[in-house]
């Protein structure tokens, strides 16, 4: 038997940006803006962000990343998934909590933000990072512009799990890959703009 009191079957996280709807869809706010070795929980999901930025030229109290380049391929009603998105310098793992067990689509929503596509030096940038669902890898050297074919794009990466124990665990691990000084140094490891964990329902 469950030890919660109430359990889900969805849940959907605007990661690093306010509460919005999206096609009737409400995404949780995730605006806590500190991320080095914290653990901070809202009820029902929680994330864990572990790892100091180095040499960083930034500002080292936020951990949330604001949107710099255009978006495109993004509808007028998704963008706001995409303005902005939770970094770590190391790993970022979200709980999925109180779901019910069963068959669920898991939904990660990427976009790269702080890299641009024209010729200055911001176009130089590689972000380089490692996804596991379940504590399995799905992503090696994921490179969300690669993927999307460009900064400022949106790439949906979906996946099956089964819930056993209430809970699912998305991890985003940065390996020492990609540039870590463009535009300025500290900027590297893994982000994420939304999640979404939505049953399978079968008839």
């Amino acid at each position: 038997m469950s030890s919660f009191a109430s359990e889900i079957s969805y849940l959907h996280i605007n990661c690093g940006g306010k509460e919005v709807n999206i096609n009737n869809t409400k995404y949780e706010s995730d605006t806590e803006k500190k991320g080095a070795s914290l653990y901070y929980n809202a009820g029902n999901w929680a994330f864990s962000s572990t790892g100091n930025f180095l040499d960083d030229d930034r500002d080292s109290g936020s951990y949330i990343l604001s949107n710099t380049s255009s978006l495109h391929n993004i509808s007028t009603a998704d963008s706001e998934l995409y303005t902005t998105a939770r970094k770590a310098a190391i790993s970022l793992t979200y709980y999925g909590l109180c779901l019910m067990n069963g068959r669920y689509i898991v939904k990660l929503h990427f976009a790269e933000i702080l890299f641009t596509q024209d010729k200055s030096f911001n176009s130089l940038g590689r972000r380089v990072f490692d996804v596991y669902v379940q504590g399995e890898l799905k992503l090696k050297n994921f490179n969300i512009v690669k993927e999307a074919g460009g900064t400022g794009r949106a790439v949906i990466k979906m996946y099956h799990v089964i819930v056993k124990n209430n809970t699912v665990k998305i991890q985003l691990y940065w390996a020492g890959k990609g540039t870590t000084g463009i535009p300025v140094r500290g900027n590297y490891g893994p982000i994420i703009s939304a999640i979404s964990i939505d049953p399978i329902v079968t008839f």
